[in-house]
């Protein structure tokens, strides 16, 4: 008696298992998607010792074509104490980018990694590195180029993700400055 009792419990269990709907884990959104990103940007040397460490904050949008791949434009701009031999001192100046970039990645549940790289502008907007050429008079225009990589958590609403991300940027027209730029950031997926 007990056995049969045992036995046909197990089929129940068993049954009940299969029957059961798998609870699979809500998709991430795929398809356009604007980024808002706060952070901060470094210079490499041999721009390090004429301007300090400064806060940064990056705007993106895109379109996401494959889950492993999208493309999207770019805007950040970032404030910079310049820290060259006095006349002058106390001096800022700015650094604003924009341009295109692509990201390739792939997502686990509900982390995603992924690398990036683009091309763009950037622009100074004071002379003041002028002093340690690193800029010439006239000349707050050039061509930038990045490289990066990051990481990215689904929250539970399918369309938020957070992230945190690390890219490097080469301005050949600055006297190849190279600098640093570490930014968490705000994803949302139409």
């Amino acid at each position: 008696m007990l056995r049969s009792v045992l036995v046909c419990a197990a089929l129940a269990a068993t049954a009940g298992w299969f029957a059961a709907p798998a609870a699979d884990a809500r998709p991430a959104s795929s398809g356009w998607y604007a980024e808002g990103g706060l952070g901060a940007v470094g210079f490499l040397p041999s721009a390090a010792d004429d301007a300090k460490v400064g806060p940064a904050m990056d705007l993106r949008f895109g379109r996401d074509l494959f889950p492993w791949l999208s493309l999207g434009i770019y805007a950040a701009a970032s404030s910079h104490l310049a820290t060259v031999p006095a006349p002058p001192s106390g001096e800022w100046f700015q650094l604003y980018r924009g341009g295109a970039d692509a990201r390739l990645g792939g997502r686990f549940d509900r982390v995603a990694l992924f690398v990036e790289g683009g091309v763009g502008v950037a622009v100074i907007s004071s002379n003041v590195l002028d002093k340690v050429m690193i800029t010439t008079p006239g000349k707050d225009l050039s061509l930038a180029v990045h490289a990066g990589a990051g990481l990215e958590y689904q929250l539970d609403n399918r369309h938020y993700a957070l992230g945190l991300a690390a890219d490097g940027f080469l301005e050949a027209q600055f006297a190849s400055m190279k600098q640093v730029e570490g930014r968490f950031y705000l994803r949302y997926t139409y």
